[in-house]
């Protein structure tokens, strides 16, 4: 019994490493013959070994948490919920920035105090499932910045549901009729262009845009005849899909500090 609750701290010296990405630390419970047989991504060597948690770490910002460990002999069994942040390439998918967790199931040999060798079964079905979504919500909110930019406007009825709400502090819209007419609208008095400054899935079907939109005072806005001035405002968005389409927005637009730009007397 000594022994396995030894094996069993060694294994969580191992878990806390992995969570400080310390390499020393993965050094310093790990055999240097460790072999790992994990279906797809067998490794041979402690190096080998490091070199895949190193990638793990840049591209997911991996943590792990112990849900449940049981010893029997010289191996310990695990149940872990892993968890990061998409911050590039994994399963062919280019970083969304998107937050995912996923399960491990694993069994470790330990030997002369170390860890020798693991067998392991991660649900990596269930996170390639998260990322192709967070994937797919973000190339749909980017083609709507796209067709906005350039004025294709029907092009938003592919990529709108029917029952679209729209939550904005600014004006109140019942419909993507009525959005696409106040984008019209917009376009025509500040032509404006929106440049991404960020855009990334939060959830499993939002997505958060940050925008830095530029024009000029060319028609009638808020009032106030064009003036020619250069204009510049922010806003932030979040875009909720189902189905592959936007079915409600909120923004949170700096509309006072374009309506202080364009000479708007404000109280």
């Amino acid at each position: 019994m000594a022994d396995q609750q030894a094996n069993l701290d060694l294994y969580r010296r191992f878990l806390d490493a992995l969570n400080r990405n310390d390499p020393d630390g993965i050094a310093a419970v790990i055999d240097p013959a460790f072999q790992d047989h994990h279906p797809g991504f067998d490794i041979s060597s402690l190096e080998s070994y490091q070199q895949a948690l190193k990638a793990a770490h840049d591209s997911l910002d991996l943590r792990g948490e112990l849900q449940e460990a049981f010893t029997a002999g010289d191996r310990v069994v695990t149940r872990v919920k892993l968890t990061g942040t998409h911050r590039g390439e994994v399963l062919g998918i280019p970083a969304t920035g998107q937050a995912v967790e996923w399960t491990t199931t694993e069994i470790w040999r330990a030997e002369d105090g170390l860890l020798a060798e693991r067998w392991a079964q991660d649900d990596l079905l269930g996170l390639k499932a998260q990322l192709a979504r967070g994937a797919e919500n973000t190339a749909v909110v980017q083609k709507v910045s796209d067709a906005v930019n350039a004025h294709r406007y029907d092009d938003l009825d592919e990529l709108f549901g029917p029952e679209f709400r729209d939550n904005n502090p600014a004006w109140s819209v019942a419909s993507l009729e009525e959005l696409k007419g106040i984008i019209i609208g917009a376009h025509e008095a500040l032509d404006f262009h929106a440049h991404l400054d960020a855009l990334y899935p939060a959830d499993p079907d939002k997505v958060i845009m940050h925008i830095t939109f530029t024009g000029r005072h060319v028609g009638p806005f808020f009032g106030i005849e064009p003036t020619g001035k250069e204009v510049t405002w922010t806003s932030l968005e979040v875009y909720r899909l189902e189905h592959g389409k936007v079915v409600e927005r909120w923004v949170q637009a700096d509309t006072a500090g374009l309506m202080r730009q364009i000479g708007v007397e404000l109280p």
